[in-house]
């Protein structure tokens, strides 16, 4: 028997447009506000760095007044101005150290931008291959309700006729009700979980829309050492933190910079009734009494806090990917033996079942455990690939190619149908 690859719409609707998951990630990415707010952060970002590379401005005042010379037999009198201008001169250090922090703080945002769309990505995907799951167990549901209906037909018939005992007609009964109930609970569950790829996806989608794709069969992960090389090098969370250490650096080199005498540059020009005057000099402020000591601490606790928290990220991603990846070796093994051995085997009882209960060698009660048997191993193959494919998009989470696109060539490969095998 075969599990169908697609799964007909659960109500009888419009059939609307297919979507795979490429064209799912793509709506989630240009689509979805909170991915868009998070790129404004980013050009929010870019204009604070430019900020801090703008030279301060000069300052110009000027005053306007009359004037009127005293204990003079003929005194003059007219109108008096002053015109003064200082531009602050930024002591390089300072200006650089402001600079760089900036510019830090911009990868540190685009690096978050970076985390929370591979989190996006990583919640269609699951919501994805839920959907998938779903659909594969209301199928299978379907298919175990027609099953047991000629099951129920045959043993209905058999009692008409005097060979089959009354028991074995309730019993069927009860199985037909039983398979019923599993197939309306696997529907509703499709739709529960088509909603949950609607709201991973955070826009709306076609009317009438359906999914296309399968559980992957196998993936392929390059060894356990080189996803921890590409987790240190390419996480975003990683990156960030380390952008944000850079930038806690330079803020403190930068404070401790501001300790020295800020200069400012000063011209003036006045002019009354009688004379004029021109003016040039220099006023430095000297920090006799602040030196900022208390910036200076703060900065250094702040420096030291995202190296202390740099240091737990990586402990804690490199420990999550081992843990991670045996959960990917252990999903891998049971898809194996579950479609290799089990499933096959759970198959062959349930024809020998069959036929020893047609030529009465068998009772009901041992066809209906040897169907309920298949049934299960079925389920858990099912179970096991939607395991196999999400410990996948956690891996490549972690490691940052979630929003890659699904082509062969790529390191992590969902391989296969979700069909089960031809048995």
């Amino acid at each position: 028997m075969v599990l169908p690859l697609a799964f007909c719409a659960v109500n009888q609707v419009q059939a609307g447009p297919a979507l795979g998951l490429d064209q799912l990630i793509s709506i989630g990415l240009n689509e979805n506000a909170y991915v868009m707010a998070s790129r404004e952060q980013v050009a929010a970002a870019k204009g604070d760095a430019t900020t801090a590379r703008a030279y301060p401005n000069p300052d110009v005042g000027g005053q306007l007044g009359r004037s009127k010379e005293r204990n003079t037999l003929s005194p003059l009198t007219g109108q008096t101005y002053n015109i003064t201008m200082a531009q602050p001169i930024e002591i390089p250090m300072v200006r650089s150290a402001r600079i760089d922090a900036a510019d830090e703080i911009v990868k540190a945002t685009d690096a978050n931008r970076q985390s929370f769309e591979d989190d996006t990505v990583a919640r269609i995907k699951l919501a994805y291959y839920e959907l998938l799951r779903r659909i594969a167990e209301a199928s299978a549901s379907e298919e175990d309700l027609a099953l047991t209906q000629q099951i129920r037909d045959r043993i209905a018939l058999r009692h008409q006729v005097g060979e089959s005992p009354k028991f074995d007609l309730i019993r069927a009964d009860t199985e037909m009700l039983n398979a019923r109930k599993n197939m309306n609970a696997a529907k509703l569950r499709v739709e529960q979980a088509k909603a949950n790829l609607r709201l991973a996806v955070g826009h709306p989608l076609p009317s009438g829309w359906q999914v296309q794709g399968s559980l992957p069969k196998s993936v392929k992960l390059p060894p356990i050492e080189t996803l921890k090389a590409e987790l240190l090098a390419r996480n975003p969370i990683l990156m960030k933190t380390e952008a944000e250490q850079r930038a806690a650096e330079y803020r403190l080199s930068m404070e401790k910079s501001m300790r020295l005498p800020k200069i400012a540059l000063v011209a003036e020009r006045e002019v009354d009734p009688t004379q004029q005057y021109s003016r040039g000099g220099v006023v430095m402020t000297i920090p006799l009494w602040d030196w900022r000591s208390g910036q200076i601490s703060k900065a250094k606790a702040e420096a030291s806090s995202t190296r202390h928290q740099l240091n737990a990220q990586r402990l804690s991603f490199a420990e999550s990917l081992e843990a991670t990846y045996q959960l990917y070796q252990i999903a891998s093994n049971q898809v194996h033996v579950l479609e290799t051995e089990l499933l096959s085997q759970a198959a062959a009882a349930q024809r020998i079942a069959e036929s020893a209960y047609r030529y009465g060698e068998r009772g009901i009660l041992e066809w209906l455990d040897a169907q309920r048997t298949y049934r299960a191993a079925r389920n858990e193959l099912i179970s096991a690939r939607f395991d196999l494919a999400t410990v996948s998009v956690e891996i490549d989470r972690l490691r940052s190619i979630s929003n890659a696109p699904s082509d062969p060539s790529l390191p992590t490969t969902p391989a296969g149908s979700s069909q089960l095998p031809d048995l």
